[in-house]
């Protein structure tokens, strides 16, 4: 996986609303490109995956971004043992 810092604010973003949807999600840390051409987030107590579409929708048109689509993204954490 690569380190990135593109799309910041769509990632952070959607990390914070699906944490709302599972609090068990940890603190958002860093994200990598993974092997899909997505971002894995690396949280404090897991990782949570999106794609890259998300994450630019949420950046560029927040309103556009469906509950579904943040549940999708909150139903990826996998914490850590």
């Amino acid at each position: 996986m690569i380190k990135t810092y593109s799309h910041i604010n769509g990632v952070s973003g959607l990390i914070f609303l699906a944490q709302s949807i599972n609090p068990d999600i940890g603190n958002y840390q860093e994200y990598f490109i993974n092997d899909q051409y997505n971002f894995t987030a690396q949280l404090s107590n897991g990782t949570i995956d999106m794609t890259l579409e998300d994450a630019q929708d949420y950046e560029t048109r927040p309103g556009s971004v469906t509950f579904d689509r943040v549940e999708i993204v909150a139903g990826t954490f996998k914490k850590n043992n």
